[in-house]
């Protein structure tokens, strides 16, 4: 009983929880080279990455859909099956290794930055907590 309070407690700031690590991933370095991103800035323009034809970066701002969707679901199912896409899609960062920097005229070398790891942070515990939800519903 005590560990069902424990864990009610929990599922109730999970939600906090996630939003926080991705507002700190949005305020921090998502990639760091020649021209550092933050993870605002990746947000809003990384969806032209596909202009460029940089797949993975592309992929990994896609990751950003289907965590909208996964946060905002109820149903169980659904949420786990977005957010496990969510930290599938997002791995895809890791394969970054350049992006459209300054005006976008040409592509920069780049590294994964703090950001990446608040931003994976929120997708991991959101995953994980639609596993709990998903398997306490069946």
């Amino acid at each position: 009983m005590k560990s069902q309070l424990l864990y009610d407690k929990f599922k109730s700031s999970v939600k906090i929880y996630v939003i926080l690590l991705y507002g700190i991933a949005l305020l921090t370095n998502s990639f760091t080279g020649s021209g550092n991103i933050l993870g605002f800035q990746s947000l809003l323009f990384g969806g032209l990455t596909i202009l460029f034809g940089l797949i993975p970066a592309f992929v990994a701002w896609s990751a950003n859909l289907t965590f909208l969707i996964a946060i905002t679901r109820k149903h169980h199912k659904v949420k786990l099956l977005f957010s496990g896409l969510s930290l599938i899609m997002g791995s895809a960062a890791i394969m970054v290794n350049e992006l459209p920097i300054h005006e976008g005229s040409t592509t920069s070398s780049v590294k994964i930055g703090i950001g990446f790891y608040f931003w994976a942070s929120s997708f991991s515990l959101l995953f994980i907590d639609s596993i709990i939800n998903y398997k306490k519903s069946n």
